[in-house]
């Protein structure tokens, strides 16, 4: 599994660019790290998968 979040301006991530509005993926192992960018305002969290509703059978 992997961390995504959202670079809020230019970041640099281990040696690679990311411009505003692109997608970081960071690995399981460095959630820390990915919680550190959204809470200096660098990066916004991913947004949380919809959960479809069961459908009914008529």
């Amino acid at each position: 599994m992997s961390v995504s979040v959202k670079a809020l301006v230019h970041l640099t991530v281990d040696g690679t660019a990311y411009e505003a509005g692109e997608w970081v993926t960071l690995p399981d192992a460095q959630a820390a790290r990915a919680q550190e960018l959204v809470s200096y305002g660098l990066a916004e969290e991913a947004p949380a998968a919809p959960v479809k509703g069961r459908r009914r059978r008529s």
